[in-house]
């Protein structure tokens, strides 16, 4: 059992529980996480406090939440987000960053769209060099998750109750030496699941926009196009004039790419390599079909994807069509803070019989409960994709 503090937004103290029913906080690695506290209903200071005070968190030992709720019934529930959960009452301007690390974007998002209430932490030095940038105001939360999780490192926002201000920081989960597994004595109640039924073979059909290119003269091939080019792929012209010569009193119309080309039609290409057609339609989408399958007959399963999409982004949504494997496993003899810490990456070996299957996974989520008898850890695994 610990004692539950309540402070306000200046880091005032408000009060110290020393008795309550039950905690439970959740934190995550890259993510806000909650909290729910009950009391017993003939605490009847803590309805006051709850009512006269509008900005409030509590803490328990190292953790904390700011309160965001309560329910009042057969006894008192306080409702609560840990304090990454603040992040996403602010929102960020348009920005943009060149070859800074993902910590360095964070920080500086953090610093300029909420300067005035959380502060910087030590500096980690942490992730890779990249680009990054947004056009318009977005939720500072939204940006801070987006950039971390490319490069797989956590935050977290604390109050520091000395120096009254809440404290942004970057980390990174490390490498554990934790071996989970039954024969090991620290799984149990162990499952492992294989789903197919979203997998194809890497093919399948997407619809792409044809690309308005804008005008072109064909009389004066004004701009100047070539046929059979990779670039006119997928592109289209509306022809605002069109080739003829004369003879005598007559007009004869004089093709351009092996096409008749009337003034109103439009020119365009629907195939890779470029070949331009003519049309009286208007381009609009065409449907393509990425055949990159490495089996024929019964086993090629193909894709039909929703929405239009680039080739990239085709390819990219096909190749996520896969066979998914997941596993769940309770834990046992480990301890946090010695064994593992939230983020770090555990070894777990799967044990069916015969069947042994080893994985890594990242410890994504950490539980603490508290209550009158008795406190304990949870970690949540996540399977590492990749």
């Amino acid at each position: 059992m610990t004692d539950v503090l309540f402070y306000d937004f200046d880091f005032n103290l408000l009060a110290d529980f020393p008795r309550f029913i039950s905690l439970n906080i959740t934190q995550n690695y890259c993510g806000f996480g909650t909290a729910e506290l009950h009391f017993s209903i003939a605490e009847s200071e803590i309805i006051t406090l709850l009512e006269n005070n509008p900005y409030m968190f509590f803490t328990a030992g190292d953790n904390s939440a700011i309160v965001t709720g309560w329910k009042i019934g057969e006894d008192i529930a306080v409702f609560g987000r840990t304090p990454e959960w603040l992040l996403i009452k602010r929102g960020v301007k348009a920005f943009s960053q060149t070859g800074a690390t993902a910590e360095v974007i964070a920080r500086y998002a953090v610093s300029l769209a909420a300067g005035d209430c959380i502060a910087l932490g030590e500096f980690a030095g942490l992730g890779a060099a990249q680009s990054y940038s947004t056009d318009k105001v977005r939720v500072l939360y939204d940006v801070v998750c987006e950039v971390l999780n490319t490069q797989n490192l956590g935050f977290k926002v604390e109050p520091d109750i000395e120096q009254k201000k809440f404290v942004f920081s970057v980390y990174s989960g490390q490498e554990s030496l934790c071996l989970i597994s039954p024969s090991n004595r620290t799984a149990y109640d162990m499952t492992f699941t294989v789903e197919k039924q979203d997998m194809v073979t890497k093919s399948g059909w997407y619809e792409r926009k044809f690309t308005d290119m804008g005008g072109w003269d064909a009389y004066n091939n004004s701009p100047s196009l070539s046929d059979s080019q990779t670039s006119n792929a997928y592109t289209f012209y509306e022809i605002t004039s069109e080739t003829y010569y004369q003879s005598g009193s007559k007009y004869y119309p004089v093709e351009r790419f092996g096409c008749n080309c009337p003034k109103g039609s439009y020119l365009y290409s629907d195939t890779p390599d470029g070949k331009w057609k003519v049309t009286n339609v208007k381009p609009d989408t065409i449907w393509i079909y990425i055949g990159n399958s490495e089996v024929s007959g019964a086993r090629r399963w193909d894709a039909v994807l929703n929405g239009t999409k680039t080739a990239t982004e085709a390819t990219a949504e096909i190749l996520q069509k896969k066979r998914r494997d997941s596993s769940q496993t309770e834990v046992k003899s480990i301890e946090y803070g010695t064994d593992y810490n939230l983020g770090d990456i555990v070894r777990v070996q799967l044990e069916f019989g015969n069947f042994k299957k080893a994985e890594k996974k990242r410890v994504t989520s950490i539980d603490f409960y508290y209550d009158v008898d008795k406190s304990g850890v949870t970690p949540t695994l996540s399977t590492m994709e990749g």
